[in-house]
């Protein structure tokens, strides 16, 4: 069924004026306009209904137009959902008609992130699974994922839509962590607020969304730390190595501490001796080496001097 949905997308008709028409999937139609002035669109309730007395509704409310196909006349970001019925009341059809304001700046219906991104992703290592994510825009409460599909080499990569409907939950099975990585996952998504669509693309490798858990610290004995790879790592460590930074920052303070103080350093080894006669925290996360990519959030240990608290 995707794969019929993603050669759909493709197609598209020319309207009058600024407007086009595109098929996403099966009884969904995206308008595209480059302004907000009114369209007209034609809707059909099916060829094996020609000949019937049909009626319509837009949005749950009756309209004047009737018949198999009608126009309808669409204002600016109003689209609707549009059911033709028999006589007796008996639903037909339906055909959900959304509005997409091409030329426009994105937003709206997502907020970007801090890194000034629609969708990000991360995957815990190297066995091919990913997740992506997206923040809704606060005040938009009718929102709905009209479609997603991830895609490497032509062939779809297998997702879900998370309950939330904020991220996807993805494993490309064709993967392979002991070759190079030469293409790319290409990520498109549909997301709509009322009938106003937006639509979003991320390209990637895995190589570069790689983000390791956090570092667990199994051990702490006279100021020497031992800790070990995250469990979800993908092993041997020979072949997928991790990189780590270590930093002792004053007690009061998060690990993310940059003022006076302060103790750093990057070790590819698994311990690390304090030299502090004060009370600190001891903090580590990894990296992988190869790609310097993402680091893992940081594990911490706050050591006061006469009472132990392990905190990862």
């Amino acid at each position: 069924m995707n794969k019929i949905v993603f050669v759909i997308l493709q197609t598209v008709l020319q309207l009058a004026g600024s407007t086009s028409l595109r098929f996403i999937k099966p009884n969904v139609l995206v308008l595209e306009v480059s302004d907000l002035f009114s369209t007209e669109v034609s809707v059909h309730c099916g060829e094996q209904f020609e000949g019937e007395a049909i009626y319509w509704e837009r949005n749950g409310e009756r309209i004047v137009e009737s018949g198999n196909r009608i126009t309808v006349m669409i204002d600016g970001l109003r689209g609707g959902n549009f059911t033709c019925h028999r006589q007796n009341g008996d639903l037909l059809n339906y055909t959900l008609l959304l509005v997409h304001p091409v030329g426009f700046l994105r937003g709206g219906v997502l907020t970007q992130s801090n890194d000034r991104e629609f969708i990000s992703c991360t995957a815990r290592n190297y066995s091919g699974h990913f997740h992506c994510s997206w923040n809704w825009h606060q005040e938009r409460t009718q929102r709905a994922v009209v479609y997603f599909a991830a895609i490497r080499n032509s062939s779809l990569i297998n997702c879900t839509l998370d309950s939330d409907i904020s991220g996807l939950t993805c494993i490309d099975k064709e993967y392979c962590p002991y070759s190079e990585e030469s293409r790319s996952i290409s990520l498109t998504l549909f997301v709509r607020n009322l009938y106003r669509l937006e639509e979003h693309h991320k390209s990637f490798l895995i190589q570069d969304i790689v983000k390791p858990d956090k570092v667990n610290i199994t051990k702490f004995k006279d100021d020497m730390f031992e800790w070990c790879p995250p469990e979800t790592w993908s092993f041997p460590c020979s072949f997928f190595p991790l990189s780590y930074e270590v930093k002792v920052v004053p007690n009061s303070h998060s690990c993310d501490y940059t003022g006076g103080r302060v103790e750093k350093n990057e070790t590819n080894k698994t311990q690390y001796k304090v030299n502090n006669k004060k009370a600190y925290t001891f903090c580590v996360r990894a990296q992988d080496p190869l790609t310097k990519k993402a680091w893992s959030d940081w594990s911490h240990y706050h050591q006061r001097k006469k009472r132990h608290s392990l905190e990862q």
